[in-house]
């Protein structure tokens, strides 16, 4: 994972955002086509979604880029569903769990159960604080620095390696919460990633993002959200849970 990456993914939300509203990611415009697996530029618009998709997905803050709770509106959510659709096209007849698999594997999110409810195991994953050995503080050191010669604030590039230092072990220690709402995220953009594609979502991934959904309307996740956007996206994860238990 390069600096640039990780900064976006897990360094600058730690640092700078104290309720978890993320910037989102977007893509280029594109004119509508006759199947979204046609095009090379892509967008999850309600133009280029499959007819089922349109029907049940009827609110705009479904196809809102920039929305945190939306679908495709977190880096997570975005970034899965666009890696979706191009591992779709090699993949047609394959679990969307394999590529969600891979995925998460690929960021290096510490491992927990896509099927999680247990409140005190998620309690005890998000206040857990990773132990890092020199060779991986060292790592993400030099990412960090990478990331910061990208940025345009300059303020970070004051500090010097000790305080550098004492940032990572800082920002590692409180990932667990982060991990778990990007994970979620990703399920959820993969499962409605193929409901827009296909009009359908298979079973089994179906019954992960119905899962995550819940997960992240449990009380001990809810409250962690600024207390003026609680009730926004209550209601919004509970119109997406109605939605993909509408499907099939």
């Amino acid at each position: 994972m390069s600096g640039a990456i990780l900064f976006m993914k897990i360094i600058l939300p730690i640092l700078f955002l104290a309720s978890l509203t993320l910037s989102s990611c977007s893509n280029g415009q594109t004119k509508q086509p006759s199947s979204p697996y046609s095009m090379s530029r892509f967008e999850y618009t309600v133009e280029n979604a499959h007819p089922k998709a349109k029907a049940l997905m009827a609110e705009d803050f479904f196809w809102s880029p920039i929305e945190e709770t939306a679908p495709f509106g977190s880096d997570d959510g975005s970034d899965a569903a666009y890696g979706f659709r191009e591992w779709r096209l090699l993949n047609r007849k394959t679990s969307p769990v394999v590529y969600l698999n891979d995925l998460i594997r690929s960021w290096q999110y510490p491992y927990f159960d896509y099927n999680e409810m247990d409140t005190a195991k998620i309690e005890a994953y998000i206040s857990s604080k990773p132990s890092l050995d020199e060779n991986e503080i060292q790592l993400r050191l030099t990412q960090l620095k990478e990331a910061f010669k990208n940025s345009a604030d300059t303020s970070m590039n004051k500090l010097n390696d000790q305080q550098l230092r004492e940032l990572v072990i800082s920002a590692s220690a409180g990932m667990g919460e982060r991990y778990l709402v990007g994970q979620d995220n990703a399920i959820i953009g993969t499962g409605f990633a193929q409901l827009v594609l296909e009009g359908t979502v298979d079973e089994d991934i179906k019954d992960l993002t119905a899962t995550a959904i819940k997960r992240q309307l449990l009380p001990l996740l809810l409250t962690k959200y600024d207390p003026k956007y609680q009730d926004t996206r209550k209601e919004q994860l509970t119109k997406m849970l109605d939605v993909i238990n509408k499907v099939n």
